[in-house]
């Protein structure tokens, strides 16, 4: 580098001086620290980002814009290296300066109109890293990463560690463990999900098989085998004037209140407790035609009144209950043509002769039919002295009845939402019923008595039970065969420890590779924390009004299963209000520009317009999608939000 130079004179000695020549400063060296107050991200973040914190469609835009096909890497990359001092980390971590993910936000804020931005800290507290503490190592510097030098020869420049590149740290030092602590979360803002995602996802599924283990508990109460909790029961222990030799019989009395600990069931005897609310099970099963499933050709409906257990010793797995349970199965006329053989097989004309035998009864008699069995008798076998039909004297008795008070339902079935859809169809909405408590299904009850994380089919439950499910698929048999699985499953789970060891998860974990150990292990403690020891389930879960959409439900034959509707919180009432408002306005915007194109003696016929569901449904869905990432009331969960531009319209508008 050329320099000037001058000669003084100082006491008399010629002393030379070095003028730096103003010039730019010179590229940094490899190594070379950066500034004190320089901010990094880590690279490998960076490149994931747009993917970790979008939803779908945006997360596409973004990487065909700016990340696929080389685009990230042609942008230019001033790289830096840090030694992480990490044992289970044996490679540097490779950061770019914020400077340069700001530009790129930018960028993408002006060509994509969306409002990007770094994530919140207590989200992913590893994604924007400052090292300006004292006594800790900094970014080192390593070189350009562009397209002609790949990120594998960059790495292999880097120096190997050196206690010097490191500072003057202490291992004991606050400010060394602070590092090591910003240095894990760096790495872990890495990978494709983050930590702060996978805690929430498994709280969600925690969450989720909690509600499994309440609804199995509930059942239990219902049927006699498990007490209703005692909440303001004093614990002994906390009484001092208990004398001792009493306070072993006082803690098992609590320990019952509580739920903790319970008697052995016998099942040679009657329940050992009280029917909670001494409800009626209405269990519902409905058959579609396969290949168009709006066709309804089937519907089964199966009933158990805990009266009649009332005295009744439950048996081995609970035959002798089972035997108590009245079935009805109802053929659909003008779709008796269809059969289902080719997806399922079809059994329409096989209703068990120890349930019953088929009625036939027209589309416009199906309301009525059905809910009568929702009212006393409650599908009392067919009364062959009345033209076989139900016996009608003793239904008024008990419906009109001022003596008698209105018995509590409990709706069951095994994947209960399907079915209460095609109700809907049907004209039946059994969520209008005041006197129903809630819904059971038996997949969740299965789930939560074996552990298992994915449902099981009706005939995989009554196997496990050693029971025959013969002709499933015929509504009334399917209707019939829930009922008793119910009852198996309340009985079996009673009988059986609920724990799933340690040795069990490493038993079933031998064959498969250390992610599905990890996997299998988290599963264990995810039930561990759901399946709360003690306790009745809590307050029952009513059926929500409307909880289920009103189209079409796949076919019941595949695996595709409905999904529950979403627009039963205030998140997804503002979606659907925000989509006819937004249809309406597009609608509109169309007649208006219809009007302009058509000449001056055109008339356009001016109507109200009316909300179509279809279009309705698919405003909503595109809507749902661009906030699928908010939470917390409207609080951004971490990516950007999507400024629409209205054509004609340079204005940013919401």
């Amino acid at each position: 580098m050329s320099s000037l130079f001058e000669k003084t004179m100082s006491q008399g000695q010629a002393v030379t001086v070095e003028r730096a020549s103003p010039r730019i400063p010179p590229p940094p060296y490899i190594g070379q620290e950066a500034p004190k107050e320089s901010k990094f991200c880590p690279l490998a973040a960076v490149n994931k980002w747009p993917y970790k914190f979008f939803h779908h469609l945006d997360s596409e835009t973004i990487s065909q814009a700016f990340f696929a096909a080389g685009k990230f890497r042609m942008r230019g990359w001033t790289l830096y290296y840090i030694h992480t001092l990490l044992s289970n980390a044996s490679r540097p971590l490779i950061l770019v300066p914020a400077t340069e993910v700001q530009a790129l936000f930018d960028d993408i804020k002006k060509e994509l109109r969306l409002l990007v931005y770094f994530p919140k800290e207590e989200r992913e507290p590893g994604f924007l890293l400052s090292f300006k503490e004292e006594g800790i190592p900094r970014p080192r510097y390593l070189g350009r990463f562009d397209l002609e030098h790949s990120l594998d020869e960059m790495e292999a420049k880097i120096p190997p560690y050196a206690d010097s590149d490191n500072g003057e740290h202490r291992a004991d030092d606050r400010s060394f463990a602070a590092f090591k602590k910003k240095m894990e979360a760096a790495i872990e803002a890495t990978k494709q999900k983050s930590k702060h995602q996978r805690d929430k996802k498994k709280k969600e599924r925690i969450g989720t098989k909690q509600a499994w283990c309440e609804q199995l508990k509930r059942a239990q109460c219902y049927l006699g085998v498990r007490p209703r909790t005692v909440p303001d029961m004093p614990n002994p222990m906390e009484d001092q004037s208990i004398p001792q030799r009493e306070l072993e019989r006082a803690m098992k009395r609590y320990q019952l209140s509580k739920g903790v600990e319970l008697p052995d069931l016998n099942v040679s005897e009657p329940a050992p407790f009280a029917f909670l609310e001494r409800v009626v099970f209405v269990c519902v099963d409905v058959e579609a035609y396969e290949k168009d499933n709006r066709p309804i050709t089937e519907i089964g409906v199966s009933t158990l009144d805990t009266h009649d257990l009332v005295g009744l010793s439950p048996g081995e797995c609970g035959k002798a209950w089972m035997m108590k349970i009245r079935s009805r199965h109802f053929r659909i006329k003008e779709t008796a043509h269809l059969h289902n053989s080719e997806y399922v097989a079809g059994c329409a004309d096989r209703f068990e002769p120890e349930f019953g035998v088929s009625e036939w009864i027209s589309f416009k008699e199906a309301p009525q039919v059905i809910a009568s069995c929702f009212r006393p008798p409650y599908s009392r076998p067919l009364d062959d002295a009345n033209g076989g039909a139900p016996a009608k004297d003793d239904a008024q008795i008990l419906t009109n009845g001022t003596d008698t008070p209105k018995r509590q339902l409990i709706l069951v079935g095994h994947d209960i939402k399907m079915d209460i859809d095609y109700l809907r169809r049907l004209g039946y909405d059994v969520s209008n019923l005041s006197n129903l408590i809630e819904a059971l299904d038996t997949a969740d009850l299965y789930r939560a008595w074996k552990h298992h994380q994915n449902p099981s089919k009706l005939g995989s439950i009554l196997m496990e039970m050693e029971m025959i499910g013969w002709n499933l698929h015929n509504a009334g048999n399917d209707a019939a065969y829930t009922l008793q699985a119910l009852i198996g499953i309340v009985i079996a789970s009673r009988q059986s420890s609920l724990a799933t060891t340690q040795s069990q998860i490493a038993h079933r974990s031998e064959a498969l590779e250390r992610e599905a150990r990890d996997r299998a292990k988290e599963e264990a403690d995810e039930w561990a924390a759901a399946d709360i020891e003690g306790g009745d389930g809590g307050p029952p879960n009513p059926l929500p009004r409307f909880g289920w959409p009103t189209s079409s439900p796949p076919d019941k034959g595949t695996n595709n299963r409905i999904q529950t509707s979403k627009m039963v919180n205030s998140k997804d009432r503002r979606v659907e209000k925000m989509a006819i408002e937004m249809h309406a306005q597009s609608q509109s915007t169309k007649k208006i520009e219809a009007k302009q194109l058509q000449s001056p003696e055109a008339k356009i016929k001016s109507e109200p317009w009316v909300a179509d569901e279809e279009e309705v449904g698919s405003f909503a869905q595109s809507i749902t999608e661009k906030l699928a990432f908010l939470e917390d009331d409207g609080e951004v969960e971490g990516g950007g939000v999507r400024l629409p531009v209205v054509k004609g319209d340079t204005s940013v508008k919401w």
